[in-house]
Formats: structure tokens, sequence, C-alpha cells
């Protein structure tokens, strides 16, 4: 075999390179496309925390604003509430400004840019949970066309609820019927401590607690001090007509037109209810504030806030169907 000659002296060989072998190119091609995935998987996540981090700042800001607002809102229905009917009417044409009556009724309010519906409700116009009586109850329920058998079972559960012993009314509920219904719980045995508590009474569910909570209270009287102010259904309770025909009278008044002297309105007092929300869409869920405020003429303040409720549940379905659902 022949040999190979030997290189110059001084004169570098070039020997050919060994490639690299096919899979190990399509390992490391696999490897690339995976941290470009990484990254990619990495930027998506911060883009999601900072857009969720933006919409939590921005809740926080709407919600802070709106207690802001909701603040400002009761300053104004009590300013209107407290000063001299008389006074009101004079600055009606200058200060956009009327005479409030505390019959529950909203009135749009514009307030640093923003459109708020005011409602004040006279609370002793409403009917007390804690001091109403069986027939008074019975009545409020009786408004409402429920069946008599149902009336009577629903009316003793309160009963049997706020009273202090453990025995049954003839068709009410004590502990026994609550465990009989799954309850884990039994009769309170002691007074309302607010009218949502009213849901966990036997019988009541949030159907028929929507329905009857804007006639309630727990901080009135054993029947309602101003009648006049009331809402139709307590009106329809009281005076033993239905709400069609409450409503029909109310119609008829405000037809009437007859003039009463600003002086001479009832404007109830000193407990009134004030609901604020943001106006918008009528089925669009809207911030709500509701707060029961005491207007003490005289001292500074001149109103003191007993509670405040944001998001309560006071929207009244359109009717009571089968089994009080919605």
């Amino acid at each position: 075999m022949a040999q190979r000659p030997d290189p110059p002296a001084g004169r570098r060989v070039s020997r050919p390179r060994a490639r690299a072998p096919e899979t190990q190119r399509g390992i490391a091609l696999m490897l690339v496309l995976w941290v470009i995935a990484l990254l990619v998987i990495i930027a998506a996540g911060m883009t999601a925390d900072q857009r969720s981090e933006t919409s939590l700042a921005a809740n926080q800001i709407g919600a802070a604003r709106f207690r802001a607002l909701s603040d400002a809102a009761i300053a104004y229905a009590v300013y209107n509430l407290a000063a001299p009917a008389n006074l009101l009417q004079d600055q009606a044409e200058t200060l956009d400004s009327d005479l409030w009556v505390p019959d529950g009724a909203p009135r749009a309010w514009r307030f640093a840019g923003e459109d708020l519906s005011i409602a004040v409700t006279d609370e002793q116009s409403l009917i007390d949970l804690n001091q109403g009586s069986r027939e008074l109850f019975s009545a409020l329920l009786g408004a409402l066309d429920l069946p008599v058998e149902e009336i009577d079972v629903l009316a003793d559960a309160v009963l049997d609820w706020r009273d202090e012993d453990d025995l049954r009314q003839l068709n009410g509920a004590e502990d026994p019927d609550y465990a009989a219904a799954g309850r884990p719980y039994g009769a309170k045995d002691g007074p309302f401590d607010s009218v949502e508590e009213l849901q966990q009474v036997l019988g009541f569910d949030r159907g028929l607690f929507l329905v009857l909570a804007p006639a309630l209270t727990v901080a009135g009287s054993a029947s309602p001090a101003n009648i006049e102010l009331a809402p139709p259904l307590v009106r329809a309770a009281l005076e033993g007509i239905s709400l069609e025909e409450v409503a029909q009278r109310i119609a008829e008044e405000l037809a009437s037109g007859s003039l009463v002297e600003p002086a001479a309105v009832n404007r109830g007092g000193p407990l009134y209810r004030i609901r604020v929300s943001r106006a918008g869409a009528p089925d669009a869920p809207t911030p709500t504030m509701e707060a029961l405020v005491r207007v003490e003429l005289g001292s500074f303040p001149p109103f003191r806030v007993l509670w405040r409720n944001f998001a309560p549940m006071r929207s009244t379905p359109s009717n009571l169907d089968e089994g009080h659902g919605l």
C-alpha cells in the first residue's frame, strides 16, 4: 500500500469536521422552542397579573368614591329634611331644591359629575318586627293575597321566633320544627336584631322577604306612627285593602292636585332610612347604600348614622309566584 506523503514542513493540514448527528440538532431546536414558549407564558402571566391589579385598584377607587358620594347624599337629604319648609320653597328656583317628603319615593340628584338616586323613608311609618301585633302581621301578609292557612303559619312563626319562651303558637315553629326542617338552629327566642333576620324564620324564603323588607323595621313602634308616609304595602295592611286599591287611591290623590301649605307638610322623623344608588339601567346592578339616620337638631353634627349597609337586598320582585320564588 502506498504511503501518503508527509505534508511540507510548516504547512497546516485542515481536516474535515465531524457533523453533529441529526438527533442532536433536533433536540437543540426543541429546547429553543420550549424556552420561547416558557417566556411567552411568563409574559402572559405578568400581563394578566397587571390587568387584575389594575382592575382591583379601579374597583377600590370606585367603591371609595361611591362611599364619599353616599356621605354627601346623606348630608344633602338631612339638610332638606331639617331645613324649614318655607325656606326650601323660597330657594327652590336658585338652589334646585324642593320640599322632600320622606315617603320612599326616589329623587334624582347630581353631585360631582355623578347622577344619583336618593330615597328617604320615615322609619316610624313602617311595621316593627319586635313590637307589631299578630293581627298586624296577618294584615300585612293578607295584603299580598296569601292563603289564610299560610298567613297563620307565618304570623305565628314570627311570634315564636321573637318571644322568650319555648311554647309553640298554634301554627308556629319552635326548636323541634326547625330541626325537622333540617335547620342547624332553632327559634331565636329573642328580639329581631335586623330586618334581614326574618329570612331565618321558618317559612320566609328570599322571595317573600324581598317583598316584605321595605315595609318592616326594628326601630319603630307597636303601630306605624306616620300612616300618611307609609309605603303602599303598610297602608294596605292598616286599612285592610289590597295593594291595587292603595295604588288607585295614591293615583287619585296625585290627580286631585290639592295644594298643601309647606309648613303643614308631615316631614316625619326623627329616624329616617336613606337609600342612595347610582343612576343606571333599571335591570343593571348598581352600587347601593342604605343607612338609618337620626336627625338631632340643635346638636353638632345635626344627625347620627346609626347603621350603614352597602348593597342591601331591597329590590322588590314584580310579583310573588308559587313558592315565593323570583
